[in-house]
């Protein structure tokens, strides 16, 4: 690899990163990935992803077998008083909608290594350990980055630089990405403990004790999580020693007869993000660009949509496939999306930090008497949308598929084989039309719309009983489109699983195809 002719830049080697760098050389891009550190850091941080990330995993190489040797379903997340009772509870079945569980628990530093593996299989990927970005300069035509690392400084000349660099991001202070903070800050001990599977009440949760506010959640296959808050007038080393961390654990039955402890680490937990997502060809993601309280879990899960939300951008650029002008969509759809995680990150963490004893019985009493779903408990949250972006007309608007995360089931088909649709349609547009009532005529009529050398399958679904008519079509195994078809006849996703619209009649459907050519917007690269 060229120091001074790689297609992106990649800056931090978390697992923000790392599927940066992966997405992009599997793609068939050469990639240049430098992490600071020295080596991996081996202990944990995140423990929570959505069925999204499941996907997206899935997508790049890791398959429901390795994810199992990480993580674990999580079948709900409950909050609960002093006294154990229920206060909110957020239910997780084992197969939603998107083909996955709702809620996954895992070891990061074991997702990590997996994934570094793949990352070595990956042509045209490079990756510098202890290596530094110090500056860069960008024009209209790239972005030169100087970087230090073992073997000196040197420059290196990318299409585009893409800062996955964590909270401290040097990629945000270079490129004079302003953050807005939303005044909230906790400290918080975080103890991460490897032990032996039992049970747990709650499995994953709260305990809104105003006396010792307290998380209890599974870090992964035979890992636990607790964290305490610091509480006002407490001394903050005396705290953080290891014998008051075993002192916080004892009531659970956990001690170290029974528990080996990985980390102990105080956190300040805070919410900001950034008012601008990139400058020129300088993006950023993750927590470069966003951080929340832990207790919606959100953290990690929104910094990979940030990552599914641009690749597919960079590499439709990088093709010729759509101009410049489209990447400039990436901050304002997730700029808008992201709000839900930070709004619903913030009420939470106020709800279990309060410790007046007023509002504290306030608060019981109104989610006692509302409770325990959120959706009833909870103020009103910005919606969990795609902002203005690449949509015909340029917003999701009322379109009930657009700017919303699809749905994923199981295809038959004519071999009577059974197949994820994302193994078939990864990383390209996607069109599934209703097999029911548009013909295999109407069918070739949609998919001739197309517009020339832009990909984009046109899956024909029919119902679970019916046999697969082509090899464009499949049955329905689970019935979730089928669901999605009681309001449209054709649906179109994104690569990045979010919906680009959806067709009420096939004369739609025909348009729509042509409008993904027509929502293109901006110059050429």
């Amino acid at each position: 690899m060229s120091d001074n002719d790689v297609d992106v830049l990649v800056v931090g080697q978390g697992v923000v990163g790392q599927l940066t760098s992966l997405y992009l050389a599997q793609r068939g891009y050469r990639v240049l990935a430098v992490e600071q550190h020295r080596e991996p850091y081996s202990l944990p941080r995140a423990v929570h992803y959505d069925p999204d990330v499941n996907r997206f995993l899935a997508g790049v190489g890791l398959d429901a077998e390795e994810q199992a040797t990480f993580s674990e379903p999580a079948l709900s997340y409950d909050w609960l008083t002093a006294d154990r009772q229920l206060l909110l509870t957020f239910p997780a079945p084992l197969d939603g909608p998107q083909g996955w569980p709702e809620s996954t628990m895992f070891a990061q530093p074991d997702l990590e290594a997996a994934l570094r593996r793949h990352q070595e299989a990956a042509e045209g990927l490079e990756i510098r350990w202890g290596t530094a970005l110090t500056g860069f300069d960008q024009d209209a035509e790239g972005v030169s980055a100087f970087i230090d690392g073992p073997a000196g400084k040197t420059t290196v000349r990318a299409a585009f630089l893409v800062g996955c660099d964590g909270a401290n991001s040097a990629v945000r202070e270079l490129a004079g990405l302003a953050m807005t903070d939303l005044d909230f800050s906790s400290d918080w001990l975080v103890m991460d403990l490897q032990m032996a599977e039992r049970a747990w009440t709650p499995e994953n949760g709260q305990i809104c004790d105003p006396l010792r506010p307290t998380s209890v959640v599974s870090g992964g296959p035979g890992r636990r999580r607790f964290e305490f808050m610091l509480m006002p007038g407490e001394d903050a080393a005396a705290f953080t020693s290891t014998g008051n961390a075993w002192e916080l654990v004892a009531p659970w039955g956990v001690d170290p007869g029974n528990a080996d402890l990985e980390r102990l680490a105080m956190y300040t937990f805070h919410a900001r993000c950034v008012t601008e997502w990139s400058r020129g060809r300088v993006f950023v993601a993750g927590d470069a660009a966003h951080q929340m309280p832990p207790f919606f879990g959100r953290g990690m899960v929104s910094g990979v949509r940030d990552v599914a939300n641009l690749v597919w951008k960079i590499d439709h650029v990088l093709s010729g496939v759509a101009p410049l002008g489209l990447l400039d969509t990436y901050g304002s759809e997730r700029g808008a999306h992201v709000q839900h995680a930070l709004m619903m990150s913030l009420e939470l963490g106020r709800m279990i930090c309060e410790t007046a004893p007023a509002k504290v019985e306030a608060r019981d009493a109104h989610f006692l008497s509302t409770g325990p779903f959120p959706w009833n408990a909870l103020p009103p949250m910005p919606p969990e949308i795609l902002g203005p972006g690449f949509f015909p007309g340029g917003a999701p608007g009322s379109d009930p598929v657009a700017g919303r995360i699809g749905v994923q089931g199981r295809l038959r088909g004519l071999d009577g084989s059974e197949t994820a649709a994302d193994r078939i349609t990864w990383g390209e547009f996607v069109a599934f039309v209703d097999g029911r009532v548009v013909s295999e005529d109407d069918a070739e009529r949609i998919r001739a719309a197309r517009p020339a050398g832009f990909p984009c399958k046109v899956i024909e679904v029919m119902p679970a009983d019916t046999a697969a008519r082509n090899r464009h079509s499949g049955s329905d195994v689970d019935g979730r489109y089928g669901e999605v078809f009681d309001s449209a006849v054709a649906v179109v996703y994104r690569p990045d699983f979010h919906g680009f619209a959806s067709a009420k009649t096939v004369d739609d459907a025909i348009n729509l195809m042509a409008a993904l050519e027509t929502t293109q917007l901006g110059e050429s690269a």
